[in-house]
């Protein structure tokens, strides 16, 4: 069995969020323009990324943390900034806007 560390949650651009998700984002084909930055390449071995964040995380008074998880028809905003000015940690971006919760890991 391998036991990755939890290094805590990291904050992450739109295009690092659709990379690890697709393997692909909107600008990858041009859509939206280039990348202002190549997604996740802040991330390096031996860390890895998972998205959101764990429970204990979250808000004291999110029912995800209070209970655990997340229960039936509940929906945590816990993991989203809807407007940050601050850089992505995936791939070091300085451009605002969203920016949602992963994990960091070693392994």
């Amino acid at each position: 069995m391998i036991i990755m560390e939890n290094y805590g949650t990291i904050w992450v651009c739109v295009d690092c969020l659709m990379h690890h998700a697709n393997g692909e984002c909107g600008s990858c084909n041009g859509l939206y323009g280039p990348h202002d930055e190549e997604p996740l390449s802040a991330i390096e071995a031996p860390y890895t990324v998972a998205m959101g964040m764990a429970y204990e995380e979250h808000a004291e008074d999110c029912e995800t943390r209070i209970q655990g998880g997340a229960p039936d028809n509940y929906e945590c905003d816990c993991e989203t900034n809807t407007y940050s000015t601050s850089q992505c940690e995936g791939c070091g971006s300085w451009l605002h806007g969203e920016r949602h919760a992963m994990t960091l890991f070693k392994d």
